[in-house]
């Protein structure tokens, strides 16, 4: 079965519109899912903030669970990044087929896109990067601060009534 050139185009069209809209739904599912995790991360860092202090076996457990938590994020968004480099490769071979990258095809002195969009370089792109960076900065951020604990130092004996305007300082006399 033969083909006409027109069907051929309007395929291509069509393929290379759902294609778009693939790459720009992973973008923003990986942007979304992060901002949440961003999210979840600043309401931990309030956690461990302003909660008493842990034992050696409780930091370690929570240190565990982080780092579980934090590989799974990360293998995550890798696969949306990887997912998205195999889009990108389906698109750059329909925009080729398109003739997108050839000078003067389409009566312009220049090509209509620029030939290193055509790169088929693979790898996370910037925007997967960014992602990651922020998804490991915030897990070593809590690991950091579970361990360190800077909670408020708890309350001393002081009596209720006691008025710090009326405490006396004692100087030591040479």
């Amino acid at each position: 079965m033969e083909i006409p050139e027109e069907k051929k185009l309007e395929i291509l069209l069509a393929q290379l519109q759902e294609r778009y809209e693939a790459l720009h739904k992973m973008r923003d599912r990986s942007m979304q899912f992060v901002l949440w995790i961003l999210g979840f991360g600043l309401g931990m860092a309030w956690l461990l903030i302003n909660e008493a202090s842990f034992t050696l076996a409780q930091k370690i457990l929570i240190s565990i669970l982080l780092i579980i938590l934090g590989v799974t994020i990360l293998y995550f968004v890798c696969s949306i990044g990887r997912g998205f480099n195999v889009t990108r490769q389906i698109i750059i071979k329909l925009e080729t087929s398109l003739k997108l990258y050839d000078k003067n095809y389409y009566n312009t002195s220049d090509s209509i896109l620029p030939p290193e969009y055509s790169s088929k370089k693979t790898g996370l792109k910037g925007h997967f990067k960014t992602l990651n960076a922020l998804v490991i900065v915030v897990l070593l951020s809590l690991i950091v601060l579970t361990w360190t604990n800077p909670c408020k130092p708890k309350p001393t004996n002081v009596p209720a009534t006691a008025d710090p305007n009326q405490m006396q300082i004692k100087t030591v006399k040479e």
